[in-house]
């Protein structure tokens, strides 16, 4: 994803023999986009299609899902501080809201990782860590993560998640092509460029390989719970399945810190596409960091560092909020999640939009998704929205609302 980068023993070319202690290992090719995008090839010392049994299963809340039969057009928000932590970092997870490209959950995990792994093969998935860091076990190799880390892991990875004390949340994205770094931070030779606003130090991956631990890993059978089409089918291995001797490409799980992110800013207030960290079809990743905000002055006028009100009317809008002074919002905490649907104005709520004139700099962070496709919610979302919220734009201090949804 980031650049090329290998680990342990490969042969001089690919699909040529490749031995150890005699043993010919089996080669396989972790493709994109058919054979047409990046790959990369694996070494397994048995092979990955050694199954014993296979059978299918359901993960409530998460797989299979659907939308909600109806979903009127209003400003959402949806609060996931209101869920209860129930599993670990498979069977906690829930789907929120969803669309053709991208689909939106939370897992709230206080459970350690269970002997299961899991492999989206419809998605690569994006997790940010709201609280906690931890270890990501995968075929690529361990890779640790900290607090605010986003960990991106390509479609078709077996992985296991680990977090800090069996306990911490997450918010994931799942999407249906691709998360990678946008183009326009890629240079003709694939580098991220001079302007970008990150670099490839920032990026970090597996550095060594994973080992078969059996105080860690137990006995087989190995299951591995597979997701693909909106189903789920559970493939068991006698074997440790992720033994590898080595492997190199392009495709491989990464993580990278929000505060790593480094924000620009403009005289006066720019649009929220400036803050795009990450990309797939139809939608885009942004990630808003404190900095210093708006600061023209001249003629008897001012820069306004609230967001203005806008309508974007060929696109949803979602904001994750992490911490710090949310500015353009109130009644918003930490796991809130807004969802601002195109055709329908949104902006500051009353009294944000002045009280801002004169600020230097922000301190809130947050996670942004835009999409070209209409997020509809789930029924377990519906169950923890706040109903009123659409009409929080026109109620004053001490105010009570005279309208209801």
């Amino acid at each position: 994803m980031i650049h090329y980068h290998k680990l342990g023993s490969i042969p001089p070319k690919h699909h040529v023999t490749h031995r150890e202690n005699d043993k010919l290992l089996m080669e396989q090719c972790m493709t994109r986009v058919g054979f047409d995008s990046t790959y990369s090839i694996l070494y397994f010392r048995t092979p990955p299609t050694d199954e014993c049994a296979v059978r299918s299963m359901e993960l409530p809340g998460f797989c299979p899902v659907k939308p909600v039969e109806h979903q009127p057009l209003h400003r959402r928000h949806i609060r996931t501080q209101d869920i209860k932590p129930d599993g670990d970092f498979l069977t906690s997870r829930r789907t929120l809201l969803m669309n053709d490209d991208v689909h939106v959950g939370v897992a709230k995990i206080n459970q350690p990782a269970g002997h299961h792994w899991f492999s989206n093969a419809q998605s690569d998935e994006c997790w940010f860590a709201y609280d906690k860091g931890g270890l990501l076990e995968t075929v690529y190799g361990p890779l640790p993560f900290k607090k605010h880390d986003y960990v991106i892991i390509p479609k078709g990875t077996p992985y296991r998640l680990h977090v800090e004390g069996d306990a911490g949340t997450f918010l994931v994205f799942e999407s249906s092509s691709y998360i990678d770094v946008p183009k326009q931070f890629r240079n003709e030779a694939g580098q991220i460029t001079m302007d970008g606003p990150y670099c490839h130090r920032d990026f970090r991956m597996p550095q060594e390989l994973l080992q078969y631990d059996e105080s860690k890993h137990g006995k087989g059978p190995f299951p591995l719970i597979v997701k693909f089409a909106n189903q789920v089918a559970v493939h068991e291995y006698e074997h440790f399945p992720w033994d590898l001797a080595g492997w190199d490409g392009y495709s491989y799980p990464v993580a990278f810190n929000i505060h790593d992110y480094q924000p620009r800013t403009g005289a006066i207030h720019l649009p929220p596409t400036i803050h795009i960290t990450f990309a797939g079809r139809g939608f885009i990743i942004c990630s808003f960091v404190p900095r210093k905000v708006d600061y023209y002055k001249g003629e008897g006028h001012q820069a306004i560092p609230c967001p203005y009100g806008h309508a974007s009317v060929d696109c949803d809008e979602i904001l994750y909020y992490v911490e710090g002074n949310f500015t353009s919002r109130k009644g918003i905490e930490g796991q809130s999640i807004s969802l601002h649907p195109m055709g329908v104005p949104h902006g500051p709520h009353p009294g944000t939009y002045e009280k801002s004139v004169g600020t230097d700099r922000t301190s809130e962070l947050a996670v942004m998704c835009d999409t070209f496709k209409p997020l509809i919610m789930t029924d377990f979302a519906a169950s923890i929205e706040q109903e009123d919220y659409h009409y929080t734009w026109v109620k004053r201090e001490n105010e009570a609302i005279e309208t209801s949804k």
